[in-house]
């Protein structure tokens, strides 16, 4: 599985570009971390980092555009036409005081002294221009045996930055990766670390993985204790499955109604708010979380919630209950009527003297007739439906 052949021609030329100029000024650069992982794997890289034994001002000299994107740490951002790469300095990290970010970076010569402070040794592999791998922590044979394993001590990796332990989990979910048991051991013990992560770090390794091959592994993060700082409930087990059958667009909403159902979250989009998730997602889920309370798998059901509520609410609620693909037919089909859709507006029935909310109630009412087939959706139908409807309450 593991290769050289072909290597440094599937390096994008700009990347090229950026390492031959940095040779060229008289540095060491290599491609590293998840661009190498991902191209001896037979994946393509998301994005492409380099290291080098430049300076960050001489790397800021040597290309026209840059960005300070981490000068604090050595990392400067080099733009060309055809894309961008983060560029950092060899360094070695100072001590780790708010178990995030190191207090200070030492910038060395070395290539393997950068390498040792990195996280996993399937992340800790350099390569250069021709292709050729620096591997000195075993990445390789662990790509070979599909196994996570922490570079040096687990303990002392995740203890320095708490964040590792949710990336971990989500490398596994997105590579099919074991965890080695060292490893797992240490996330089991230190996950309490993760109170001092912000909301958004959290949430962007949590929707990367239940957008993965695996989205049941989020199940993990919550057995773990790695998203407890976000969850009132005991931490019960959820039916994580079913989130393989929704799209990326409703997965965040879709598990927060599952941890409200499992009764780890009392609110579904207070979960997604304290998550810093976009506020249409904590809406959704709010919306869902209480409509899966009570909608059932019946067809009958789910057409009557898509006359009443809008079309992705049901499918959330639908998703989280494990029968999103029936909701999706249905709403698809079309075969319900909302309000909206009626041949008679809230005007014909202040006419019938109807006021306030009643108006919103008489109009759904009708809505749920015309979807049962129990009315056509005529205004010379609706209209004597709406005056029977009113003297009945």
């Amino acid at each position: 599985m593991v290769t050289n052949v072909g290597l440094s021609e599937k390096i994008p030329a700009y990347v090229r570009e950026i390492i031959g100029r940095l040779n060229a000024g008289g540095f060491p650069a290599y491609a590293v971390g998840g661009c190498v992982r991902d191209l001896l794997l037979g994946r393509v890289p998301r994005d492409w980092d380099v290291t080098t034994a430049a300076p960050g001002q001489r790397v800021r000299e040597l290309f026209e555009k840059t960005v300070p994107t981490g000068a604090r740490f050595g990392t400067v951002t080099v733009i060309l036409p055809e894309g961008s790469a983060e560029v950092t300095t060899f360094r070695q990290d100072g001590p780790y005081r708010d178990h995030r970010r190191p207090q200070s970076v030492e910038y060395v010569s070395s290539l393997s002294h950068d390498l040792a402070r990195r996280d996993f040794t399937v992340n800790a592999m350099a390569m250069d221009a021709a292709g050729q791998i620096t591997d000195p922590f075993g990445g390789r044979a662990d790509l070979e045996r599909r196994l996570l394993r922490c570079v040096g001590d687990p303990a002392r990796r995740f203890s320095e930055d708490a964040l590792r332990m949710l990336r971990g989990l989500r490398l596994s979910a997105e590579l099919d990766f074991a965890i080695e048991k060292n490893t797992l051991a240490a996330i089991r013990e230190l996950a309490s670390g993760v109170h001092v992560l912000s909301g958004e770090r959290v949430r962007e390794e949590l929707f990367r993985t239940v957008c993965s091959p695996r989205p049941q592994t989020a199940g993990r993060m919550v057995e773990y204790g790695l998203l407890s700082p976000y969850l009132t409930g005991p931490g019960a087990s959820a039916p994580w499955e079913r989130l393989t059958a929704v799209p990326d667009g409703l997965k965040m909403p879709v598990l927060a109604v599952l941890m409200a159902l499992a009764g780890e979250t009392r609110d579904a989009g207070e979960l997604l708010r304290s998550l810093r998730c976009t506020a249409r997602e904590a809406k959704l889920a709010s919306a869902a979380g209480a409509l899966a309370g009570e909608l059932s798998c019946r067809e009958e059901d789910i057409r009557l919630a898509l006359s009443c509520h809008d079309i992705p609410t049901v499918l959330c609620a639908s998703g989280a209950l494990g029968f999103y693909a029936a909701a999706q037919r249905l709403a698809r089909q079309g075969r319900f009527v909302t309000p909206r859709d009626l041949a008679i507006s809230g005007d014909d029935l202040r006419a019938l003297g109807l006021v306030g909310p009643e108006i919103g109630r008489l109009l759904a009412s009708l809505a749920r007739c015309v979807t049962l087939g129990e009315a056509e959706n005529r205004r010379e139908a609706l209209l004597p439906l709406a005056r029977q409807l009113m003297s009945d309450r």
